[in-house]
């Protein structure tokens, strides 16, 4: 009986590492069909950093990523991986590459809350900029990886003064994680208990960035309730309480019948970041 336990858990933790393994694998890279340019798509040598949420790998933007490189919008050039002990590792390059997409992989997503993400992709962001002399990027952000992103910006007096963030797209972001079923216009009325939101109001106040941050904050509804299903949009609409006209402007969209995973995943999500990212202005 010992034997069959032992072997059916020598099983699962088998199916568990190359679950993992596999997981990780970064997507395809497809370059732009030069011969195939769009005339409505603006092509910059802007790239795009693409960071997953909690527990998320190659298949949060996979979709994305495949959609852009087949529609010839945009193409993937880079992919990095981070251990669990933050050591860095990059493939690939946005030389000379138009629309470039830069897929970040945590080898290690499963913490338990996203201080670590932060230092991680602190470190990440200088090193594209000094290694590999980006000073303008996008961002697209899923849920914690999000949450990651701007604490790692509010807590570096670097990486605002070197790299221009242009347009920064946040999908289902929990900004302030006190609150859950209320409603954001009571809920900015209590004090909040969040520590870490707490400290992004106080670090927040003191920005200093190189040009103004287009920030986009997407909604999942699911069952015409004020959630996606993981993240209430209470949790993401303090956001708006966070980014100061001076530095920052605000957009904010709902996406109906849309769950936590289609908020990087389903077509009309994929459309409206296509349309705000490289489409040429009318």
């Amino acid at each position: 009986m010992k034997k069959i336990i032992l072997k059916i858990v020598l099983i699962i933790l088998l199916v568990l590492v190359g679950f993992q393994i596999t997981s990780l694998l970064p997507s395809k890279n497809k370059p732009l069909r030069e011969d195939k340019l769009l005339n409505d798509i603006n092509y910059s040598d802007t790239p795009t950093l693409l960071i997953p949420g909690w527990a998320g790998n190659k298949w949060t933007y996979n979709r994305m990523i495949d959609t852009y490189q087949d529609e010839n919008v945009a193409q993937k050039t880079m992919t990095i991986h981070v251990s669990p002990t933050g050591k860095v590792k990059v493939h690939g390059t946005v030389k000379n590459k138009k629309n470039a997409m830069i897929q970040v992989l945590f080898d290690w997503n499963y913490t338990a809350s996203y201080r670590p993400q932060t230092k991680w992709l602190t470190n990440v962001m200088l090193i594209l900029h000094d290694k590999y002399h980006i000073n303008k990027m996008n961002v697209i952000a899923h849920s914690w990886g999000g949450s990651a992103w701007l604490h790692a910006l509010a807590g570096s007096s670097k990486l605002q003064k070197e790299i221009k963030f242009s347009r920064v797209i946040l999908l289902g972001v929990p900004v302030e994680e006190s609150f859950d079923d209320i409603s954001y216009k009571k809920a900015k009325k209590i004090h909040s208990t969040d520590g870490n939101y707490q400290k992004l109001v106080a670090q927040t106040k003191y920005l200093r960035l190189r040009a103004k941050i287009k920030f986009y904050n997407f909604l999942g509804e699911i069952k015409n309730e004020n959630t996606d299903g993981s993240v209430p949009h209470v949790q993401s609409e303090f956001l708006q309480k966070i980014v100061n006209p001076k530095w920052a402007y605000y957009s904010q969209m709902t996406f109906e019948d849309t769950s936590h995973s289609g908020l990087h995943s389903d077509e009309k999500v994929l459309k409206e970041i296509e349309q705000i990212l490289w489409e040429k202005e009318k």
